[in-house]
């Protein structure tokens, strides 16, 4: 029985670091305010399309500081690059999950603490 739950886990450990779906030709990005009534907490949504036969996620919406309102987004070689004001973020299928589950566990995130994980996942410059 050991043998089995250690085999599990090696798979399950295995399918956790399989590379997400990324597909940029079909990805579109905006930052948005996430509750509109209240005009509070900035996002970040992006959404993909997929194929019939293609399993993943289409739509993706992951918190950034309010601060960052206004911020100039754009897409180059696959990857979606943040600039705000002198500071520069990125995200693509190398950091995303990572990112999102930083930014989702324990609930909401002050803005100093969505700096911090952004610096820490996805900072350029």
């Amino acid at each position: 029985m050991k043998k089995l739950v250690g085999i599990f886990l090696v798979i399950l450990s295995y399918s956790a670091t399989a590379e997400m779906l990324w597909k940029p030709d079909t990805i579109s990005f905006e930052l948005k305010q996430a509750h509109k009534l209240l005009g509070i907490g900035l996002v970040l949504e992006i959404n993909q399309a997929l194929a019939p036969d293609e399993t993943g996620w289409k739509q993706s919406r992951i918190d950034v500081p309010e601060s960052w309102e206004g911020a100039k987004l754009e897409m180059k070689d696959g990857t979606i690059y943040i600039t705000v004001n002198e500071h520069q973020y990125y995200l693509n299928a190398s950091n995303k999950a990572e990112l999102s589950f930083d930014i989702l566990n324990g609930g909401n995130k002050t803005d100093a603490q969505l700096k911090s994980i952004w610096r820490k996942h996805a900072a350029i410059r």
